[in-house]
């Protein structure tokens, strides 16, 4: 045996030792001698080779697999390293940029003349053949442009009076009161909170850029903290709203729910979220278990909770409950990405009997197929996930996901059984999404009251979307009453009306 020099590596996460063999003096060695040097050094080169890709295969005695990516783990898409589009090449096709697939394509309108509010009657002077005057002469509309404007925005400040009156019959004093929208002592209208929680919130814009925007914008000069405190308003006034929606999700016979970070003070805290295709309730507190999940329903229990499978989701009261298949998708593509032979066909099987499911529920909802069609492929996609289930594995991520499958066989496929139940819980992500931008550009919450105050404008926003509302308008309603304005406030300089 040779020594070539044994040496201590690393393949990915896993050590591994080189055979330690001893190389005499090379110098000494008959040719017969040096042929079976090298062809020993050749197996041995072999047999690293072999365990090199055993380890980045997760074959026997590995376990490193392949890298992580937002494709086949719950790796988050920003964590995700973009590839560069690939170079064309010469002589090709330029690529064809436009919409997205299913995009539908929209077209500005000719606004109507009720619309129009300043017509430019666009008349020649003089004619150009013997230099007549023609102000006089008769014509006709031959050609219209429309251009939309904006007029320059500037803020209107509304002065209300209290105006004391001495009866004339009794004597007796009345004196008037403040207009809804004006009762407070507070020195800006609900519209501009309204407008500063949407930029801030649902826009991610700093507090000290919306000093900028306000004053380049509105012309209106108002401080951070007139800001921040205005966005505090809103949010408190919210907050019987967005428990109004909790009470609607609470009540739902199928509740969708997910958690991220949230940065609160300093600390780790965690933003939920409970929702339906009709409601969305958002809230942030410090833990991230079942009491939180328990807390939320307050003894209610749905017919079906769809989450991942983090174990606090999982012990919610509910009936049934439905895995969310987008995440598995994405383990059985790290699975048959790392395995081989039996184990990646296997991976690769229950893929498609996933994306099956995925796709039969689509079609029922679309009405695409007639309830014998779909009643077939529902036992057919049962009886194809009880055979997959049931095969001997080896041991690797494939087994693994096998047992995972097997341990929740009576959440795997809820969605087929429950028109109402979708397959992934896709919606409570999207949710979340704005939270986790949030997090990103402001760094977080300063206080609780301000977190909570977030989740509450959060809440009114995304159940805004889900219904097909807009958003500014909902958090324009929950900042309360308007101050009264008129055609007459905006546009006059001073208008004092009767009292």
């Amino acid at each position: 045996m040779w020594e070539v020099g044994g040496r201590r590596d690393r393949v990915g996460a896993v050590a591994y030792t080189a055979p330690m063999q001893t190389i005499p003096d090379l110098e000494g060695l008959t040719r017969e001698q040096l042929v079976a040097l090298v062809r020993e050094l050749r197996a041995a080169v072999s047999a690293l080779e072999r365990e090199v890709a055993a380890l980045r295969h997760g074959g026997p005695g590995g376990g490193v697999g392949p890298p992580k990516t937002p494709e086949n783990s719950s790796m988050p898409p920003s964590q995700g390293w973009k590839r560069n589009r690939p170079a064309r090449e010469p002589g090709s096709a330029r690529l064809q940029r436009g919409p997205r697939h299913g995009h539908r394509g929209t077209s500005r309108v000719r606004a109507t003349p009720e619309q129009v509010e300043v017509v430019l009657p666009c008349r020649p002077a003089r004619c150009a053949g013997c230099g007549a005057a023609l102000a006089a002469a008769p014509g006709r509309v031959v050609g219209r442009r429309q251009v939309v404007e904006l007029p320059p925005p500037r803020p209107v400040v509304v002065e209300a009076e209290r105006i004391a009156v001495r009866c004339p019959a009794c004597g007796r004093r009345a004196v008037g009161r403040y207009p809804a929208g004006m009762a407070g002592a507070r020195g800006f209208g609900p519209r501009l909170a309204a407008t500063a929680a949407w930029l801030h919130e649902e826009h991610h814009v700093a507090y000290a850029r919306m000093v900028e925007v306000f004053d380049r914008l509105f012309g209106l000069r108002i401080s951070e903290g007139a800001l921040v405190a205005a966005v505090a308003r809103l949010g408190a006034a919210a907050r019987p709203l967005a428990q109004a929606i909790g009470e609607q999700v609470r009540a739902s016979p199928v509740v969708g729910s997910d958690e991220t970070g949230a940065r609160v003070d300093g600390e780790t805290w965690w933003e939920w979220v409970f929702q339906t295709p009709t409601a969305a309730y958002h809230t942030i507190v410090r833990r991230r278990n079942t009491e939180v999940v328990l807390a939320f329903l307050d003894g209610h229990r749905p017919r079906v909770w769809i989450s991942d499978l983090w174990k606090p989701q999982l012990a919610a009261p509910a009936a049934r409950y439905q895995v969310c298949l987008a995440h598995q998708l994405r383990d059985l593509e790290y699975a048959r990405q790392g395995g081989h032979g039996l184990a990646r066909e296997w991976a690769r099987a229950t893929d498609a009997v996933l994306r099956w499911a995925v796709r039969l529920w689509r079609q029922r909802a679309d009405a695409a197929l007639a309830p014998d069609a779909v009643a077939a492929q529902v036992a057919a996609i049962g009886r194809a996930t009880d055979r997959l289930l049931a095969q001997e594995l080896p041991a690797g991520w494939s087994r693994d996901l096998q047992a995972r499958f097997r341990a929740h066989r009576s959440g795997l496929l809820t969605c087929l059984d429950d028109p109402a139940v979708p397959p992934t819980n896709n919606a409570s992500e999207r949710s979340l999404r704005p939270g986790v931008v949030h997090r990103k550009v402001t760094g977080g919450f300063r206080s609780e009251a301000a977190a909570q105050g977030y989740a509450a404008i959060r809440t009114v926003a995304d159940t805004a979307r889900k219904r097909g509302q807009d958003a500014f308008a909902a958090l324009l309603d929950a900042a309360g009453s308007l101050v009264p304005l008129t055609v007459a406030y905006a546009c006059a300089p001073t208008t004092r009306l009767p009292p």
